[in-house]
């Protein structure tokens, strides 16, 4: 059940970020963090303003195989407020 419900926020997500104009080629969520590793060709200062803009910090990016790149964001409602 609770897979289900990944499942659908996994596609909340995917259809936000391609609403920016991203083009995914891969969104997985790791299940450990719960942090995202999305797959792309292009990311760029606005795309990165725009998913803050959505709720999504950028953790880190890393380039991959075939110019790919593989980006780290995680929720922002996940992280704990700081004393």
């Amino acid at each position: 059940m609770s897979e289900d419900k990944s499942e659908q926020e996994l596609a909340i997500w995917r259809k936000k970020i391609e609403m920016i104009g991203i083009d995914i080629k891969s969104l997985v969520q790791e299940t450990g963090t719960g942090r995202f590793k999305l797959k792309t060709k292009l990311m760029n200062q606005h795309f990165i303003n725009e998913l803050d803009k959505l709720g999504l910090q950028l953790i880190n990016i890393k380039g991959g195989f075939n110019g790919r790149l593989v980006v780290l964001l995680e929720a922002k409602n996940l992280i704990p407020p700081s004393s």
